[in-house]
């Protein structure tokens, strides 16, 4: 799903998006003439590999997602979580990859590994 940033005004535009096992609901706001900001909440279901012993799972995620998305190169360094867009449209379908993204490549434990001490040890 695209939105035109030309569509985003003053008064806050409720969103609900989703794709595969992730949505994103929220709102998005006109920050100035190049921004828009997203106060919305990121759910998804994503398949991870744990980190010590290989084993794939699934995580359930619910976080709260804010973000400033801009029209173009953003010349401000006050904000720290900033998406470009560079076509004068907000993509959701890149926005849910990135967050699926940053969850798969975080350090990832599953069940089983995340309250042992014990050595994890292969021959190969």
């Amino acid at each position: 799903m695209e939105i035109s940033f030309f569509k985003i005004k003053q008064n806050p535009l409720d969103i609900n998006y989703s794709k595969d096992n992730s949505s994103i609901k929220g709102t998005l706001e006109r920050v100035n003439r190049d921004s828009v900001k997203l106060n919305s909440t990121f759910d998804a279901s994503v398949k991870v590999v744990c980190n010590r012993c290989g084993k794939e799972y699934i995580v359930n995620s619910s976080e709260p997602l804010e973000l400033v998305l801009s029209d173009g190169r953003y010349n401000s360094e006050k904000e720290i979580d900033v998406v470009e867009f560079f076509d004068g449209k907000i993509d959701f379908n890149y926005l849910i990859e990135s967050e699926i993204a940053s969850i798969q490549e975080g350090y990832n434990l599953c069940d089983s590994c995340i309250d042992t001490d014990e050595i994890l040890e292969f021959e190969f």
